[in-house]
């Protein structure tokens, strides 16, 4: 198999500040590597002086690091001026670009790249296309989920990069056919839209026992309850006020019915909230972000994996869960139809249908056989269509089609 090198571009990429962010884009670059690409990550961190860190968000980017190696891969982490706020999204990819700009000459001399590939249409894409421009190489852009479905819809500067972005990249991809269908709808690329879905490690991910019960006994659950998760940003548009709602419900029905979530975000305070109010804190337990290599173990821990999303591009928890042998009940938005298989490897309901998720999640609660054979239906699923090595795969017969046509 011929060697590429490849230059990531991707403001969302792991680093010792920040160990879960961008976790996917660095199990894709993993696996390239695996299959013998040479890759170097540009990962562009906004400028933040000791004054301005006064966010955790702030403080995350003002300690990471200028330069790392993660798991072998040599990351640089450029500054770029970038203020906060949607207003920002356009402009920032002029100043990510300039912030780029100043460490390219290095990474020209020291690497060499064949071709760009940026994650997301902005900021990252509209950078890699002008870094193409400059370097006199290809640019493959992935379409991520927000990058179509949400930020083109927020000013007409941006939406203006985006359409840029799919018309003159030489090539893009799209995690998911509703996400192919969307950009498609805002501009006509270059090429027709590869689909290239997310992945999950099925050697990391898979259902373990032992973790199922000491996470159980950590959380004072008894091995007969009946245990939910969500695990991901809890953020609004994830639909974490409707499920807080639906576990409220049901927690009167079902007295041994517990709800774990991962992760946090603006919206924690008001779950938990509602949770002390209506008197079920001590069955739903708020265990903050979690290592990506601690999530198998949560979703061992747990019965059922709820996500009921506004929107989505594919989800990497859905095929996560999956992997593990968890069944999955989640709204029919972005690509998690595509994945999830109503009634064998879970249960879709429409977004905002908080009775329909409620009724959802009854349904397998009561059911403990029809949650063991979604989920083996749903391991099935991943290892057929959904694994790193296959997304790898077709990510290097599309960069075999970009050269080859580019040196024409």
């Amino acid at each position: 198999m011929k060697r590429f090198k490849v230059l990531v571009l991707s403001h969302m990429y792991p680093s010792r500040a920040a160990p879960t962010s961008g976790v996917f884009i660095h199990n894709h670059v993993r696996h390239l590597i695996a299959l013998g690409c040479e890759v170097m990550v540009v990962s562009p961190i906004p400028y933040t002086p000791s004054v301005l860190a006064t966010n955790q968000r702030r403080k995350v980017y003002r300690e990471t690091p200028r330069q790392d190696v993660i798991d072998g891969v040599l990351v640089i982490y450029p500054r770029y001026l970038r203020p906060p706020g949607s207003l920002f999204h356009a402009p920032s990819a002029l100043t990510m670009y300039a912030g780029v700009l100043a460490c390219i000459g290095r990474i020209v001399k020291e690497f060499d790249p064949q071709l760009i590939h940026a994650h997301t249409a902005t900021p990252d894409g509209y950078v890699g296309l002008l870094l193409s421009k400059k370097l006199g190489i290809p640019l493959v852009v992935s379409l991520r989920g927000s990058d179509i479905n949400v930020y083109p819809f927020q000013d007409r500067w941006t939406l203006g990069l985006t359409k840029k972005v799919l018309a003159k990249a030489h090539k893009v991809s799209a995690v998911s056919k509703a996400l192919k269908e969307t950009a498609e709808a805002i501009a006509s690329p270059r090429a027709p839209i590869e689909v290239i879905y997310n992945g999950a490690d099925v050697k990391q991910f898979t259902f373990d026992p032992e973790p199922r019960n000491s996470i159980r006994q950590k959380l004072g659950i008894s091995a007969d309850s009946v245990v939910l998760i969500f695990v991901g940003n809890v953020l609004r548009e994830k639909g974490v006020e409707d499920l807080m709602q639906s576990f409220c419900t049901l927690a009167r029905d079902f007295q041994e019915l517990h709800l774990v979530v991962v992760g946090d975000g603006p919206a924690l305070d008001g779950l938990v909230s509602k949770a002390e109010e209506v008197r079920v804190g001590n069955r739903v337990h708020f265990v903050g972000r979690r290592p990506h290599h601690e999530i198998p173990g949560w979703l061992s821990a747990s019965d059922i994996l709820v996500l009921p999303s506004w929107r989505e591009g594919l989800p990497n928890v859905v095929l996560e869960a999956m992997a593990c042998s968890r069944p999955v009940v989640a709204t029919r938005v972005g690509g998690i139809p595509e994945a999830v298989q109503p009634g064998e490897s879970g249960i879709l309901v429409e977004r905002g249908d908080v009775r329909a998720l409620t009724e959802a999640i009854a349904q397998l609660i009561c059911d403990p056989v029809k949650r063991e054979a979604m989920g083996q239906a749903g391991r099935r699923i991943v290892e057929d269509r959904f694994t790193w090595e296959k997304n790898a795969k077709r990510t290097i017969a599309l960069y075999h089609e970009v050269l080859n046509e580019y040196e024409r």
